[in-house]
């Protein structure tokens, strides 16, 4: 996409993606000053031998029965399965088709492209699954550069 600004959201077919997780249960707006304890103990977990790819996913499931809040798992890709270590788990990514958006540069407008698929989805009469998650690209040292891409699982 040659301008960073815009969401173009696509529709893909996204397969399994195995990961280190350690799972919570949290508000949606609690997400963004929590995670990293979470994050932590799965890297802290590579003293016992998990195999990770350094990239960092992050997998919501949303609660029916309690507004704004989702069951999350702060995770890191694994190259490998493993037994549990503590509360890191071994534990996948959903698969299916999902509707994805690009977000590039800074993190606290990330709601910006969660804003996008799901307006695209309204838009285009596609229902959710109730699942959507994260994956972070490899830091490179710029923010500007910063790629996360968002995925919603369609119902």
């Amino acid at each position: 996409m040659s301008d960073r600004s815009k969401y173009d959201v696509s529709v893909q077919h996204f397969a399994t993606r195995p990961i280190a997780a350690v799972r919570a249960r949290l508000p949606v707006s609690k997400v963004s000053s929590s995670f990293r304890p979470y994050l932590d103990q799965v890297y802290a977990a590579r003293a016992a031998g998990i195999e990770l790819d350094g990239q960092n996913i992050f997998v919501y499931h949303a609660v029916s029965d309690v507004a704004g809040v989702v069951d999350a798992e702060f995770g890191v890709g694994a190259n490998a399965p493993f037994t549990p270590v503590g509360s890191v788990v071994y534990t996948h990514t959903p698969s299916g088709d999902v509707a994805t958006v690009t977000h590039w540069g800074d993190y606290a407008k990330l709601s910006e492209a969660h804003a996008a698929v799901l307006s695209w989805c309204r838009s285009n009469g596609r229902g959710l699954a109730g699942t959507s998650w994260e994956i972070y690209g490899h830091w490179t040292g710029n923010p500007a550069d910063a790629r996360t891409d968002v995925f919603y699982l369609l119902g």
